[in-house]
């Protein structure tokens, strides 16, 4: 089975890198997962946006503290292969994981939010726990939107042996430390973004350089500009990863 997981798109130069690269290279994989959490203009998920990662190619659009800015999200995640993080309490609209299924074999997808410097949700690690207990599938795929690398590798570690990779995201950082686990489970910190690396973490420089020069408020806006694709490539076999590395792909100038 092979799978690739792009790195939290962001805006409109995230949206179009998947647009002009996945179609030419979609039938290399069994499955494709992209977080979406800032496609719609750097904040939330928007139908629009939606519709441009599944017609480019995406099987599932994950989620992250971002789940809830747009309006459109709330009948979107019901009815469409969309996951927010596995650890939010109970009751709150959509799904924390997914289960695909291709050719006889099936991948579980589920994410967890990090609570490091993020929101107050319940524990990701027990959450898991349970996740594990009560659905299975020939492989496991969880992703950690989380703030803090110290929380993304404790999570790493603590279902290490018990999936078949813990990818990061949220931080927009591509991280170097693609590898195994101890116990064999595929591992990388952050996938990194799929947008404009002109930019502060996909935004507007001009707008976050005034936040930190001034310490007020700021106006949100993305950034435009050549953009990046990123992302992690899975190859696993026999209920494993066997394989796991980068992609990364640049918009021609």
């Amino acid at each position: 089975m092979r799978v690739l997981f792009i790195g939290d798109v962001f805006a409109e130069p995230g949206l179009r890198a998947v647009a002009l690269h996945l179609p030419d290279i979609r039938n290399q994989y069994d499955f494709v997962i992209a977080n979406g959490e800032n496609s719609a203009g750097g904040k939330g998920l928007s139908r629009a946006a939606y519709k441009r990662l599944r017609e480019a190619g995406v099987d599932l659009v994950t989620l992250g503290n971002h789940a809830w800015d747009h309006k459109d999200v709330f009948e979107l995640i019901e009815t469409e292969p969309i996951i927010r993080a596995l650890n939010y309490p109970p009751g709150t609209p959509g799904r924390g994981y997914w289960v695909l299924e291709n050719s006889g074999q099936s991948l579980l997808v589920a994410q967890v939010m990090g609570r490091v410097f993020l929101e107050n949700l319940d524990d990701p690690f027990r959450g898991m726990d349970r996740l594990l207990q009560e659905v299975s599938a020939d492989y496991a795929l969880v992703e950690v939107h989380a703030e803090a690398t110290s929380e993304k590798m404790a999570l790493g570690l603590y279902l290490d042996g018990r999936v078949s990779a813990v990818l990061g995201t949220h931080t927009h950082i591509p991280t170097l430390d693609s590898g195994f686990l101890p116990k064999g489970t595929a591992y990388q910190t952050d996938v990194g973004m799929t947008g404009t690396y002109r930019s502060i973490i996909g935004g507007e420089i001009e707008s976050f350089m005034a936040r930190f020069l001034t310490a007020m408020p700021q106006r949100f806006k993305a950034a435009e500009g050549h953009a990046r694709f990123h992302a992690t490539e899975l190859l696993c076999e026999d209920g494993k990863a066997v394989a796991i590395s980068p992609y990364i792909w640049e918009e021609p100038l």
